[in-house]
């Protein structure tokens, strides 16, 4: 082993390493290395003499090293042959291989290194939406079920009572044909309006009345200054398509004549040929009336009668009431108004009790 005068402290290292110093303690040169202070920059206190190397020195050539110049040495410290305290012990430290950066080992007394920032990525946490979507799915089928639970409620108690329907003859009175007021079993008084009705204007104005808003206009080659209006024309038997109707009404302007000389005559003949118009070509000779009676329109002199007409053989019509209203406008008068009835029996036809309310709508202009 080597020996030499010089005091122990860091020199530059005499294996060559660049940048590096190594520890003398005194009489040899130990495995402790460091990098110089600065990166190098700072001048490094020369080894005072030609060292020489010892065993656990490199086996590079050591370059050749400048006259010993005493110099202000390091702070000393612990040797590697010193006994560890109880709170620290020494770490070997290994002559790192060519090329390699050593990390910087502290020695006493030299200054600690600046922290070098790092970059720090934080992390942006999305909220849980597949649980809110949850939260919200549950709450839309709750709601379902609820809206779906009121629905059947509502539609079970609607199955029961029937939908509710604008009927404009709530107000009449219950159809009796064998009453002896009216058609149906209203006295009439004539003038009077209903719930949906609007007025018609009669032939030459002499006798208008009220229908249901949704009657058409029907009219016949056969008598074009008659005032017809029709509700749900359909198909029958012997009467071609939509020759039926499940409501007719008929207003025109008769003479006094012939046979017809008075009211009750005139009635009880158009009655026949309004039962024969709807029974159908093959109708028999027609049956008495189901009721027949002089009336007072607006007070003035008249006279109605009402006929069942049944169903023709093989045809698909229903049974119906046709009745025939004549109003006299003044004593002696030859020319009168004559108004004609006819409803269906059918469920899709008006109440019977319309027959009244467009009897009492009529009004007469002498």
């Amino acid at each position: 082993m080597t020996t030499g005068s010089a005091p122990s402290g860091w020199y530059e290292d005499p294996s060559g390493q660049p940048n590096t110093l190594r520890w003398w303690d005194g009489s040899t040169w130990t495995d402790k290395v460091q990098a110089k202070p600065g990166g190098g920059s700072a001048p490094a206190s020369p080894f005072p003499g030609h060292a020489a190397q010892n065993a656990a020195a490199p086996t590079a050539v050591s370059p050749a090293v400048p006259a010993p110049q005493p110099a202000p040495p390091v702070a000393p410290a612990p040797t590697p042959h010193a006994a560890p305290t109880p709170h620290a012990a020494p770490t070997p430290h290994a002559v790192p291989a060519q090329g390699a950066v050593p990390a910087p080992q502290l020695s006493p007394g030299m200054p600690a290194p600046k922290p070098v920032p790092t970059s720090v990525v934080f992390e942006t946490v999305e909220p849980n939406r597949t649980k809110h979507r949850v939260l919200l799915g549950v709450g839309a089928v709750v709601l379902s079920v609820a809206m779906a639970g009121a629905g059947y409620v509502v539609g079970h108690k609607t199955a029961k009572t029937g939908p509710a329907k604008a009927d404009p003859t709530a107000t009449a009175a219950p159809a009796d044909p064998k009453s002896p007021n009216g058609f149906m079993g209203t006295a009439l008084t004539g003038g009077q309006q209903f719930p949906g009705g609007r007025p018609i204007t009669g032939q030459d104005s002499k006798m208008n009345f009220m229908l249901p808003a949704d009657w058409q206009v029907q009219v016949d080659a056969k008598a074009p200054n008659e005032v017809r209006y029709a509700v749900n024309p359909y198909a029958c038997v012997g009467h071609g398509s939509g020759a039926c109707t499940r409501g007719l009404v008929i207003q025109n302007l008769r003479v006094f004549n012939g046979g017809w000389s008075d009211s009750k005559s005139l009635v009880l003949g158009m009655g026949q040929l309004l039962y024969n118009t709807r029974y159908g070509s093959d109708a028999p000779t027609p049956p008495d009336p189901v009721k027949q009676s002089a009336v007072k329109i607006q007070g003035m002199d008249g006279y109605l009668a009402l006929w069942h007409v049944p169903m023709s053989s093989g045809s698909s019509t229903p049974d119906s009431y046709c009745g025939v209203l004549e109003v006299t406008p003044a004593a002696g008068a030859t020319t009168v108004p004559v108004l004609q009835i006819c409803l269906d029996q059918a469920a899709e036809a008006p109440p019977l009790a319309l027959m009244d309310q467009i009897a009492n709508s009529v009004k007469i202009t002498p």
